[in-house]
């Protein structure tokens, strides 16, 4: 009778072992449905949004000191701007400001005496429109001092 006994524990434990479990959802994604799935096939290889993204991450985008950079560099427009002003006859450049969005370029501007009215009028315009020209990105303001 022990023999009995023994002989079908052993089989049923031999058949429990031998049992298929419910481990699919470990190794099939698509049919796992108590864990979140993170893994995307997207065919499209577009960046998503800000929020995906780790925060984590040093931005290295135009930090070199070449020309090659991709950022936008302040200082070199500032010199572009004061260029353009000196290379007129009429102004000489004072300050010139980046407002910290960075779309907006202040321009100082010293006439030294040479207009009256309608003649400054017409040279600011003109000296506006050579610096829109120039720096397209920015709304310039021009003060005379």
């Amino acid at each position: 009778m022990k023999k009995w006994i023994i002989l079908l524990l052993f089989t049923v434990l031999l058949l429990a072992a031998c049992q298929k479990g419910n481990d699919n959802t470990a190794y099939n994604l698509r049919n796992d449905v108590s864990s979140p799935n993170y893994m995307s096939n997207k065919a499209d290889n577009k960046p998503g949004p800000m929020s995906d993204q780790n925060p984590n991450f040093l931005n290295l985008r135009g930090t070199s000191l070449n020309d090659e950079s991709n950022r936008n560099n302040f200082g070199r427009d500032i010199d572009i701007a004061r260029e353009i002003v000196n290379r007129t006859d009429d102004f000489r450049s004072d300050s010139i400001w980046i407002n910290n969005a960075g779309d907006k370029m202040t321009v100082t501007v010293d006439d030294r005496g040479r207009f009256n009215g309608n003649e400054r009028d017409n040279a600011l315009d003109s000296l506006q429109k050579k610096l829109l020209h120039a720096l397209p990105r920015y709304s310039i303001e021009i003060r005379q001092r």
